[in-house]
């Protein structure tokens, strides 16, 4: 796109890549892939069953909104899809893009913040958080928490570009 420095293009696509690791975690745990969760913890999950549909969606609808920060730098992103009733083929408003890039900013955030305070009780690995396979864990998880400062710093490119044409 005219006008976006490639420093945005690649935040772009490093925001949608700090998702991919903890997705194919949760994916590979949600299909029965051992990777160190005790049959307990299994079970309070709900995998096999509720559970794997649970990670499976949450994986990608993460990647999925972590993907829609590509608006921001692509042509794509500045018009509605024509499909839209009433707004299909229109700009879409600069502040509605990067007021909704923002607030998905803030709530991701708190989500990496909360899960940060309380991983001992998220993550499976309370008895034994030492252990390869929670450290292994962490390791795929960590990338995510950029996914907040990445997007916010691609909205603010969005806004100045936007709002110097």
């Amino acid at each position: 796109m005219p006008g976006t420095p490639r420093w945005a293009v690649a935040a772009a696509y490093a925001t949608v890549a700090s998702v991919l690791p903890a997705g194919i975690w949760r994916t590979l745990v949600g299909v029965g892939v051992e990777l160190g969760w005790t049959e307990e913890h299994l079970r309070l999950e709900r995998i096999p069953g509720y559970g794997t549909l649970y990670v499976i969606t949450l994986t990608v609808l993460s990647i999925g909104c972590a993907a829609l920060t590509l608006g921001l730098v692509y042509p794509w992103g500045e018009v509605f899809p024509s499909w839209l009733p009433a707004v299909g083929g229109r700009r879409v408003p600069t502040l509605l893009a990067v007021g909704a890039a923002f607030l998905g900013a803030l709530a991701v955030g708190a989500i990496v913040v909360l899960s940060i305070l309380r991983w001992d009780q998220v993550s499976g690995f309370a008895e034994r958080p030492g252990s390869g396979w929670a450290r292994l864990m962490v390791a795929c998880y960590l990338p995510a928490a950029l996914w907040p400062p990445l997007l916010a710093a691609v909205a603010v490119a969005y806004w100045r570009r936007r709002t110097s044409e």
